[in-house]
């Protein structure tokens, strides 16, 4: 009787592990095409090499001197794996332009102040000049490729909304360039031509800043803020 009961037990635990067995091979394994969290972050890593190798290069050459080559010596990747990340050196460009729209949203949400009045308008120009020449050469990047380039033109015009609906609840300029009445429209166009005219001084401030005083350039850019703003644009 106790050696039934014990085989009993036995085929029990028997049971009981088969069915474990059987629960972990219905148990659904990594599914194919997946990354993982490290490959994830790998392909992070050798994006942010690719993109920092153009960004260096530029400090020293022109865009149309450099090569895929150029990159490629710079970073220290593979030609295969720079081309699993990027078609072609305009693709690092526009991943460059995403990485400084990241760094000025900040920066642009600082317009709230500006706007309440607790933020100097000549003090946000000044700022945003040392944004732009700190980004270097993008600036001028981005008006080339976006004069040729008509899928990027209407990434920068989305960008521009993009950024108008994001500052609209805390800038009243903006907020009034929302809706489809003629008003807003009106008060949209505004808004695109007002980033319009930031980035078009991003780019002279990369080419000239180191030839000009640009003290008398951040008073106007203030002034142009403040009239956005505060509605006599």
């Amino acid at each position: 009787m106790s050696r039934l009961a014990h085989g009993g037990g036995t085929m029990g635990e028997t049971a009981t592990d088969m069915d474990s067995a059987g629960d972990r091979s219905r148990r659904p394994g990594p599914r194919s095409g997946v990354r993982s969290i490290r490959q994830e972050a790998q392909v992070a890593s050798s994006r942010r090499e690719i993109v920092d190798a153009l960004r260096d290069l530029l400090r020293s050459r022109r865009f149309d001197e450099l090569s895929v080559e150029d990159i490629l010596a710079v970073s220290g990747v593979s030609r295969a794996t720079f081309y699993r990340h990027f078609k072609s050196r305009r693709d690092v460009v526009v991943s460059m332009y995403e990485a400084t729209m990241e760094r000025a949203i900040p920066h642009f949400r600082l317009l709230a102040r500006v706007a309440a009045g607790r933020l100097p308008a000549i003090r946000w120009a000044r700022q945003a000049v040392e944004f732009y020449r700190a980004e270097g050469q993008i600036s001028v990047l981005i008006h080339g490729l976006a004069a040729t380039d008509e899928a990027f033109h209407e990434k920068l015009r989305q960008d521009r909304q993009m950024l108008i609906r994001l500052l609209a609840p805390d800038v009243p300029a903006f907020a009034a360039a929302l809706g489809e009445d003629a008003a807003a429209r009106r008060q949209r166009a505004r808004a695109d031509i007002f980033f319009m005219m930031l980035d078009r001084i991003s780019a002279e401030i990369t080419l000239f800043a180191a030839l000009a005083d640009m003290s008398e350039y951040e008073v106007v850019l203030a002034e142009r803020i403040d009239a956005f703003l505060h509605g006599s644009a």
